[in-house]
């Protein structure tokens, strides 16, 4: 009989802890926001609503519940850009493509710092926060940071041009570059800005500029041909090559070579700042040979971007080069 009542008092306390936690959780049902029960729409703002579980301390799954709401925010943002959009295109290259695109997205979660607060609320398990975002705050953010874009890709483009008229080129690719790289994000949009009441195209001008560089660049030889006995070797700088432009000795511009009778120890140089180098070592088979040397697009390409459309834009364009014949007699 004492078992039994025991038995059924623990009965009646756990029924008792399943009504009251069944009541707490009805309660907390009719507690719930709005907003959590249908996700506001508004022509002027932005929503965002975070969740997350009450794991740790409260401090910890608050702010997380915050950055997931921001990140919502964002979401939203991106979406929006992304429809109103068409990925600037040039010569169907998909990793070019992906760079622009994830600039673009990357950019959007700079507007969000005019976001405001609007509530937060938890039930036994969860943390629920909600933020807005104006619309038109928003817009007029990111009409601000494409202004401060314009003017940074205008102060780069002039300062290429005057280096790039005193033929220090690789100053001038590099700031051709940076004015391109500011512009990044805006790409698919009007990037022009008026000065002296000339209407300034400044992606284009900055993108001629570099890619004039790189195709004016000449490599002069001081062979075409050669004529070797037979087995004998060829030691560095049997051969001389003077990088040009504008009939002017250009310094510290990459050269690589290629030759057709295998490995070489060492198939990059650079200028010198007289603007020449020499043809590396060279190892003979006693059959004709052809060495081929080029001015180096991807080495300029790396040392003068980080901005992989940028490089792109570099490496397609055309490499000067010159060949030398050597013939084993």
């Amino acid at each position: 009989m004492k078992y039994f009542s025991l038995i059924l008092v623990s009965i009646v306390v756990l029924v008792s802890a399943c009504q009251s936690k069944k009541k707490e959780a009805e309660l907390l049902e009719l507690s719930k926001p709005a907003w959590l029960k249908e996700r506001p729409k508004s022509p002027d703002y932005y929503y965002g609503i975070g969740i997350t579980p009450k794991t740790g301390y409260a401090a910890h799954y608050e702010d997380k519940a915050k950055e997931r709401a921001l990140s919502d925010l964002s979401k939203q943002i991106n979406t929006q850009i992304k429809s109103e959009t068409s990925f600037y295109k040039m010569e169907d290259n998909h990793g070019v493509h992906e760079y622009i695109q994830s600039r673009i997205k990357a950019t959007s979660s700079e507007f969000l710092e005019g976001y405001e607060y609007l509530d937060k609320w938890e039930d036994m398990n969860y943390m629920y926060a909600f933020y807005r975002l104006s619309k038109s705050e928003f817009y007029k953010r990111k009409e601000l940071r494409k202004n401060e874009a314009l003017e940074l890709a205008y102060l780069k483009l002039k300062q290429a041009q005057k280096h790039d008229s005193e033929e220090s080129i690789i100053t001038a690719l590099e700031l051709y570059a940076s004015s391109i790289d500011a512009l990044s994000g805006y790409l698919n949009e009007e990037a022009s800005i008026v000065d002296g009441g000339v209407k300034i195209d400044l992606f284009s001008e900055a993108k001629n500029g570099l890619v004039n560089i790189v195709q004016e660049l000449e490599l002069k030889c001081s062979h075409t041909e050669y004529e070797v006995v037979s087995d004998q070797n060829l030691e560095k700088g049997v051969f001389s090559y003077t990088t040009v432009r504008n009939n002017n000795n250009i310094a510290n511009v990459p050269v690589s070579f290629t030759f057709s009778g295998g490995y070489l120890t060492s198939d990059k140089t650079n200028s010198d700042a007289s603007g020449h180098c020499q043809s590396p070592s060279l190892k003979m088979n006693g059959q004709n040979q052809t060495l081929v040397a080029s001015i180096d697009l991807v080495s300029i390409a790396r040392q003068t971007t980080k901005n992989l459309f940028v490089r792109q834009l570099i490496k397609n364009s055309r490499a000067n080069t010159c060949t030398v014949r050597i013939t084993s007699k």
